[in-house]
């Protein structure tokens, strides 16, 4: 299998586990890119993460990916990075696959046209359950589809070895389902 992947790294960093996802899809015969837009700063909270992300703003985060080359490409983004994919997202995209976050689309902005995933433990507090529906909605409005894929517990990155909600089997089956889809 031939196939390019993208994977944007959440407000911790690119983390030690945002390396072996990556190895993951590598192992599955990708070729994979994982930018660092945090110039190698990693943190080991959440709450440090977001300080960072706050301090360098969001959109000179953003900035400093909005230049990659995405066609052809499948994005994979996890929290922070979830949201910097959607963003990324444009025709001649493969997929879109967010881990642990779904930014709503305004009312007045269409999907373009691309198919998503959506990755997640039920009780994430960083999932709003009621922004599903009409994500959805806008997804399959553009002739995508949209996957969505909820699995029993609470805690935010399931794919992080450093956080108490690691989940190396949901890793690893998340890696083959966005195999799968591409």
């Amino acid at each position: 299998m031939t196939c390019r992947v993208i994977v944007l790294h959440s407000a911790f960093g690119l983390t030690d586990g945002v390396q072996e996802f990556a190895g993951l899809l590598r192992a599955e015969g990708c070729t994979v890119q994982v930018p660092d837009f945090y110039d190698g700063l990693t943190f080991e909270t959440v709450t440090q993460g977001v300080a960072h992300r706050d301090e360098v703003g969001y959109r000179e985060l953003y900035a400093r990916v909005a230049d990659l080359p995405v066609d052809g490409a499948a994005l994979v983004g996890f929290s922070l990075g979830a949201s910097f994919a959607q963003r990324l997202c444009r025709p001649g995209v493969r997929l879109v696959s967010l881990v642990a976050a779904l930014d709503p689309l305004p009312p007045d902005k269409l999907w373009c046209g691309v198919d998503v995933q959506l990755h997640q433990l039920a009780e994430d507090p960083w999932v709003d359950d009621e922004d599903v529906p009409a994500f959805r909605a806008a997804v399959a409005a553009a002739g995508a589809m949209f996957d969505h894929f909820v699995t029993p517990g609470a805690g935010h990155l399931f794919t992080e070895p450093s956080q108490p909600e690691y989940d190396r089997d949901l890793t690893e089956l998340t890696v083959d389902r966005i195999v799968a889809a591409l």
